[in-house]
């Protein structure tokens, strides 16, 4: 049987790690903990880039696509009377607003009576009137023969205090309703002569000027007698602008038809619009800004251009030059373009729509 001993170490002999091994071994370290450091940091970048970049695409589609819609069917009033639209609202009662109840402007405007209060200065925005269904198709039950009988199958959405527009064709008019009442399997509504309820934000009617063909009542008749079948549809003016959101950036908002503004679409920093004027023979022949629109009857398109940013700052190695509106030729001019004070993502969006409903 053979044994082994372990001899000691001489003490010339090395044990352990010598210095430069050491130096060696820390060096490597170094390089692969700066390696992973530079990795990561890499990746966190190109991350935060590409979020910059779907959040700055996704706010540019969408608020596109909502101002692309709203402009499209802008000046929409079923069938549009020949003889124009008879406003009853009252226009001395205190809750009269004439932006939100005049309706002078049909379609598409932008005058400076209309600019809403809340709209960051320097930026454009654009008022759009028109009508839509309330909830569903609404159409009198029996033939009209005063303000306090109209008579409806189904009400959809139509609620006290709020506009109503019916038509036939020839007449029109745009009236509040006063009561709104279940009558055995049908709807009656009331539209009173009268002032709008105080705080309400609606001004009630005024009728009377109304004596049609078979009106026997001053103040109880619209400018015409509508037949059973007429439809009824909600008249709205609302202003979409850019202004300052909650969070200290800017965004896209709309003032609805009720005056309440509501906030759409973040990170839309600016907003630059201008109007299309001709004719129906003719075309648009002349792109103005607001301010220079000679007849808003006569606008057949609606440029807009939107500067979207992204929210997180320091995402590009430089400031990021941009060419606003998109209609400028920053090419043979480099002098329109405009270099921000920060570093996040901004991209120009601009698109133009024909006015389906022209006046």
């Amino acid at each position: 049987m053979k044994r082994f001993f372990l001899l000691p170490a001489s003490p010339g002999t090395q044990t352990g790690l010598s210095l430069i091994e050491l130096m060696i071994a820390l060096l490597l370290g170094t390089l692969l903990s700066v390696g992973l450091v530079q990795v990561f940091t890499s990746n966190s970048q190109s991350f935060r880039h590409n979020e910059s970049s779907a959040r700055s695409l996704e706010s540019g589609r969408i608020a596109t696509d909502i101002l692309s819609r709203a402009i499209r069917n802008a000046g929409f009033f079923g069938c549009y009377p020949v003889n124009g639209i008879t406003n009853n609202l009252d226009s001395s009662d205190g809750e009269y607003d004439a932006v939100l109840h005049g309706f002078d402007t049909l379609g598409v405007s932008a005058t400076g009576a209309e600019r809403p209060a809340a709209a960051v200065a320097g930026t454009d925005f654009i008022n759009i009137t028109g009508v839509s269904r309330p909830g569903a198709i609404v159409k009198l039950e029996a033939d009209m023969t005063a303000t306090d009988n109209i008579v409806l199958a189904d009400a959809g959405g139509l609620a006290v205090n709020e506009m109503i527009f019916i038509t036939n064709c020839e007449m029109g008019d745009i009236f509040e309703i006063s009561e709104l009442n279940a009558v055995g399997s049908n709807i009656q509504l009331k539209a009173d002569e009268g002032a709008g309820t105080n705080g309400s934000g609606s001004p009630g009617n005024d009728l009377s000027a109304n004596v049609p063909l078979g009106c026997t009542t001053a103040g109880s008749c619209l400018s015409a007698v509508y037949q059973r079948g007429t439809e009824i549809f909600q008249p709205y003016s609302e202003a979409y602008f850019i202004g300052n959101a909650a969070d200290g950036g800017s965004s896209l908002f709309m003032r609805q038809a009720s005056g309440v503004d509501i906030e759409l679409v973040a990170g839309v920093e600016d907003m630059n619009v201008r109007f299309g004027e001709g004719t129906v023979t003719t075309g648009v022949q002349n792109w103005r800004a607001a301010s220079a629109v000679t007849s808003w009857d006569n606008v057949l398109a609606v440029e807009v251009s939107l500067l979207v940013a992204a929210p997180n700052d320091n995402i590009m190695d430089s400031a990021q030059a941009y060419c606003f509106p998109g209609w400028e030729d920053c090419v043979a001019d480099a002098s329109k373009l405009t270099t921000p004070a920060d570093r996040r993502m901004y991209r120009v969006y601009t698109f133009t729509n024909a006015l389906r409903n022209p006046f």
